[in-house]
């Protein structure tokens, strides 16, 4: 009986953790409208907002896209560390202050190099990778 009270929490939350999902792909099953789950919009290919894609899937895709998404990464990942460090700056002390500035001088040089290599003009990427 130690054993069944051990591993009880542990058993309800499998149970919900596969409820949770099945429980809601029923009640979207059920209650999404019949006459809308198959036409010719939702079944045709629809790729980078361009329908009717016909042609060589071979083809180079712009890059332009890519280094504006790893940007975006950047910076979220910029914000996701310097949160943390702001909210304990009080505590923290000078160590604290030494790693911040660590911290920005690095992506600092990071923010120079991409706007010497003329990363963040969108006119210059489109002529030099397209």
């Amino acid at each position: 009986m130690e054993t069944f009270n051990i591993f009880f929490p542990i058993f309800v939350l499998v149970l919900l953790a596969l409820a949770v999902p099945f429980g809601m792909m029923f009640a979207n099953w059920v209650l999404s409208p019949q006459t809308q789950r198959k036409n010719k919009a939702k079944t045709d290919a629809y790729e980078c907002g361009l329908s009717n894609v016909i042609g060589n899937a071979s083809e180079r895709f712009p890059i332009k896209y890519y280094i504006v998404a790893m940007l975006f990464l950047v910076f979220d990942l910029e914000v996701a560390f310097l949160l943390p460090l702001v909210i304990e700056f009080r505590n923290g002390g000078w160590e604290l202050f030494a790693f911040l500035m660590i911290f920005l001088i690095i992506l600092e040089v990071g923010y120079i190099y991409i706007i010497r290599k003329g990363v963040l003009n969108w006119s210059k990427i489109s002529d030099r990778i397209d």
